[in-house]
């Protein structure tokens, strides 16, 4: 499993992603709109209207599934963690 995380500079939010990614010791890859991708192209992939900042996805061996921002994926981590314990 692979995190996509799409975010910019100085958002908060972006690296609370990041934190969050290196604490649990999930793997990674940041990019940033305006410069690895344009606000109109991450507009496309998720499929509606981007307000705020980081935009995440979760990459696994079968597909990419769109998860949302910060508080969601914690929510899903959260929620992966009660299933496998």
């Amino acid at each position: 499993m692979e995190i996509i995380i799409y975010g910019k500079e100085g958002c908060i939010n972006c690296d609370k992603t990041r934190m969050l990614c290196q604490i649990q010791s999930l793997s990674f890859q940041y990019l940033l709109v305006g410069t690895d991708i344009t606000a109109e192209a991450l507009q496309e992939q998720v499929g509606q209207p981007v307000r705020s900042l980081p935009q995440i996805f979760v990459r696994t061996e079968d597909n990419t599934t769109y998860v949302g921002g910060y508080d969601d994926l914690r929510t899903q981590l959260r929620q992966l963690t009660l299933t496998t314990a």
